[in-house]
């Protein structure tokens, strides 16, 4: 878990490092708002890529290259925005951030729900608190050394703590990073659509979108979100305080919101945790105060935060065994899909409709898959048993209290 934290730590960090620059990047490339989406989208895009094709190796006995590789693909794809001046180098950066973060999450969530099987929520909450503490620490350190060194040195010396905060991973003994016990054959399948015939469970595409109501708001955020900030007349520190606003909130709520999964389960929890977070998301349409939208910030987290980990935690459920990251690759990269759909559709949105019709949209579309993931996780069951030997005599997950249910 040490490992796993400090990658989680360190490729968060780095990622919400370039969100308080992207005003100062934009001027500096002359680049559009509308192509804002457009270095959002590749990155999405990236991460899908990642989750279907690099993530899915996690389960071949090649987790510690998947992880300790995410973690230097993140640093070097944030030294790109300092070297590069245009379009094209914002795009490759953002493809390689998204590499990283699509390689990395489902492969160290699947490690997770194979070696914790009766409490998969709360070890996926402290390590979303970990990543969640490197996004409230990006944005500060962001603001902090544009005012003092200027942006392009943030940018590398955010590349180099990248590699030093992730030295605990990428130091790591070969036996401190596995996801099988000792005599687990890994899995044997080997191809994209072996992986894509697990959408053929109904409780797969349960997960799946579930997943997708956490992603959807990401989408908007990323394409946008310093943009609306800097247009409503918030300066730089404002917009890494609203940046932190959600992120420390969340990092102290990541726990209590895996236990909340771990009691409720998983479908139940997301169902009450996205229905608070949909009136979050309504709200930013209609409030134009830079201060109140950080109080807001602080409101949404604890939504967000259940939400995400209702979603690993019912793939896990899902998806136990031997195939877990490649389940978790493939529910999250069906969530990219959809949130590098809302990224590409809400610059237009944005200039057509203003935030209104931007978030308006985004909550909608939010509220469709979590209630579609939630009424077919009521008639689901489990795709596969977990290994065998991980499970401690009492355990409870998979038992009529953690069948799930509608809020």
């Amino acid at each position: 878990m040490r490992s796993l934290q400090a990658g989680a730590l360190a490729i968060s960090a780095s990622f919400m490092v370039v969100f308080p620059l992207l005003p100062a990047l934009q001027e500096r490339a002359d680049i559009s708002t509308a192509q804002l989406g457009w270095i959002a989208t590749a990155g999405f895009i990236a991460a899908l890529v990642a989750q279907t094709l690099v993530a899915p190796h996690a389960d071949r006995g090649r987790e510690r290259l998947v992880i300790n590789g995410a973690i230097v693909m993140m640093a070097v794809s944030t030294v790109m925005y300092a070297v590069g001046d245009s379009i094209e180098w914002f795009i490759a950066g953002r493809i390689g951030a998204g590499l990283a973060y699509g390689a990395f999450t489902p492969a160290a969530i699947g490690l997770i729900v194979r070696r914790f099987p009766d409490g998969p929520g709360r070890q996926i909450g402290r390590l979303q608190s970990i990543e969640l503490g490197g996004m409230a620490i990006g944005p500060v350190l962001a603001v902090a050394g544009k005012v003092t060194v200027g942006v392009v040195p943030t940018l590398v010396i955010a590349s180099v703590l990248t590699l030093v905060v992730g030295l605990p991973a990428l130091l790591a003994k070969p036996a401190a990073i596995t996801s099988l016990p000792a005599g687990v054959a890994a899995v044997e399948h080997g191809s994209l659509t072996d992986g894509v015939r697990l959408l053929r469970h109904r409780s797969v595409i349960a997960a799946a979108l579930v997943m997708t109501a956490f992603f959807i708001p990401i989408g908007a955020y990323d394409a946008l979100f310093p943009r609306f900030l800097a247009d409503i007349g918030s300066s730089d520190w404002l917009i890494g305080a609203a940046l932190m606003a959600f992120a420390v909130p969340s990092m102290f709520l990541a726990s209590w919101a895996g236990r909340q999964v771990d009691r409720l389960g998983p479908f139940r929890a997301a169902a009450r945790g996205g229905a608070a977070n949909i009136a979050v998301i309504l709200s930013y349409g209609v409030v134009r105060v830079p201060m109140v939208i950080v109080v807001i910030g602080l409101f949404e987290s604890g939504g967000q935060t259940i939400v995400g980990a209702a979603g690993a935690a019912a793939m896990g459920w899902a998806v136990p065994g031997r195939r877990a990251a490649t389940a978790q690759g493939i529910g999250e990269a069906l969530a990219t899909v959809a949130a590098a759909a809302v990224a590409a559709m809400a610059a237009p949105l944005y200039a057509a409709g203003g935030a209104a019709a931007l978030f308006f949209t985004t909550a909608v579309l939010t509220a469709a898959a979590l209630a579609g993931g939630v009424r077919l996780g009521r008639s689901a069951v489990p795709v596969e048993e977990r290994l065998p030997g991980l499970a401690p005599s009492g355990s409870t997950v998979g038992s009529p209290a953690h069948v799930p249910a509608m809020a």
